[in-house]
């Protein structure tokens, strides 16, 4: 149990950091120039914030769920941000026509941002679902006893069928 849950912190922080990374690599490429997602006042920024924050978060929340529910939340924005700047640039490449195209690619980090932000995403909601399974494993005795089949007299206190009246 306890290998899972560090397996899964590493996805959780892996993802942060992979977010990181694609937020300072190139998110466009024209001739050969690349221009970077935290250049100037550029969106990355958007992705590095919600990365650290996020892993913060769930680094320091990480025994309690509310860490997984911050690095959902940091996964969520990471992809808002890298899928509206992927698809505004595609659009513009598109409409620049057959010369544009030739010229302007999107580049790996702006990729690499958002794959990161939704294995991040994913990574919390797993760690979410298996959280739940750890808070109480004993949780099926708490729940009330099977109701007998029709016909079947309920059982005792000791698990065994009451006996018929006389």
């Amino acid at each position: 149990m306890q290998q899972r849950g560090q397996g899964l912190r590493w996805w959780l922080f892996g993802s942060a950091a992979l977010m990181v990374i694609g937020a300072f690599g190139p998110w466009a490429k024209v001739l050969g120039a690349s221009v970077g997602g935290t250049d100037g006042s550029n969106d990355g920024w958007l992705v590095v914030g919600a990365a650290v924050i996020g892993g913060l978060l769930a680094y320091t929340l990480r025994e309690r769920r509310a860490g997984a529910v911050w690095a959902l939340l940091a996964g969520i924005a990471g992809v808002a941000v890298t899928l509206y700047d992927r698809s505004n640039m595609q659009n513009a490449i598109d409409k620049g026509g057959s010369f544009t195209q030739a010229l302007v690619q999107i580049g790996w980090g702006l990729n690499l941002a958002l794959v990161a932000s939704i294995s991040l995403a994913v990574a919390a909601v797993v760690t979410m679902v298996r959280s739940g399974e750890a808070l109480d494993p004993d949780a099926a005795r708490l729940l009330p006893p099977p109701t007998p089949p029709v016909g079947e007299p309920p059982p005792t206190s000791s698990g065994a069928p009451t006996p018929p009246p006389d």
